[in-house]
């Protein structure tokens, strides 16, 4: 079986099934997985990140999941870099590149060719508060500061580092792929979240947060991720053990409802609502065009 350069991506909001859809158009049409993931970046972020299990990983090789300690920034400059390297060395290798994730601007900015322009950095971002790398962003890029918002942190340490793209044209995909999006009714969401939430803190959550810290601080960049928050909060006392399961569920649907806001500009998506049915229409796609 001969792939003709194309790539599959598959999108959706956590707990969506996209994950395990990516495994097993991987292990049927000889795949390699591309995690689009802005926390699956970072070693030790296992549990709280659902991160595929090492028996996975070996099963289907994976890419760009643990290449960061919590404590590293990681930009949308570095991975559009990364991954498209990676999509043409899969792709030169006779196999199927297959991007998968919920983090829609590492998304975009492969399938739209988004460019970027490092800025000139005459005021050194470490040794600026956020409050002040906030006033710097409202002063500069006001309109992409309300785009991302204030309480991303990460995100306006990019803004101010790389400036906005200056490619943000989402009329066309710029690259040869299949995008199908998998967005479960609302009742099925959110009881993915919640069960996935009880099998997190089970599986020992808390204290892989509390290793994180004691290895890389409790302000490192990982820890500001949904879930992990929440957990800070805990230990910090300032939530109960009670109200940290609703916690991290709250900030996880509303995380979900962002993902799902953000990739429905995008045209090409084709929407599912399940996971079979996201398997139908690729297994489609590829039979028809991709596989000779």
């Amino acid at each position: 079986m001969a792939i003709n350069n194309k790539l599959i991506v598959i999108v959706g909001p956590t707990a969506s099934g996209k994950s395990e859809l990516a495994l097993k158009i991987a292990r049927k049409y000889n795949g390699e997985i591309i995690c689009a993931d802005s926390r699956t970046i970072y070693r030790c972020m296992d549990i709280g990140t659902a991160k595929p299990s090492p028996a996975e990983q070996k099963s289907i090789r994976h890419h760009l999941i643990d290449i960061k300690d919590p404590n590293q920034t990681f930009s949308v400059v570095e991975f559009k870099t990364l991954c498209t390297k990676i999509i043409a060395k899969v792709q030169a290798r006779g196999k199927l590149p297959i991007l998968v994730g919920g983090s829609g601007l590492y998304i975009d900015s492969v399938l739209f060719d988004y460019q970027f322009r490092r800025l000139k950095r005459i005021i050194d971002t470490t040794t600026m508060t956020l409050e002040q790398k906030l006033s710097k962003a409202q002063e500069l890029y006001p309109q992409e500061l309300a785009k991302i918002g204030g309480s991303n942190h990460r995100r306006v340490e990019q803004l101010l580092r790389f400036g906005p793209a200056s490619n943000s044209d989402r009329e066309s995909v710029k690259i040869p792929s299949m995008i199908v999006g998998i967005k479960p009714l609302t009742p099925t969401l959110k009881h993915n979240i919640e069960q996935r939430t009880k099998q997190l803190l089970n599986n020992g959550f808390v204290q892989e947060v509390v290793n994180i810290r004691m290895q890389h601080g409790s302000d490192c960049a990982g820890l500001e991720s949904t879930g992990y928050r929440q957990v800070g909060e805990y230990l910090d006392g300032i939530i109960t053990s009670d109200e940290l399961e609703r916690a991290i569920n709250s900030a996880t649907i509303n995380l979900a409802k962002k993902q799902i806001t953000w990739f429905k500009r995008n045209n090409a998506i084709h929407w599912v609502t399940t996971s079979s049915k996201a398997e139908e229409i690729t297994a489609k796609y590829l039979i028809a065009g991709l596989i000779q």
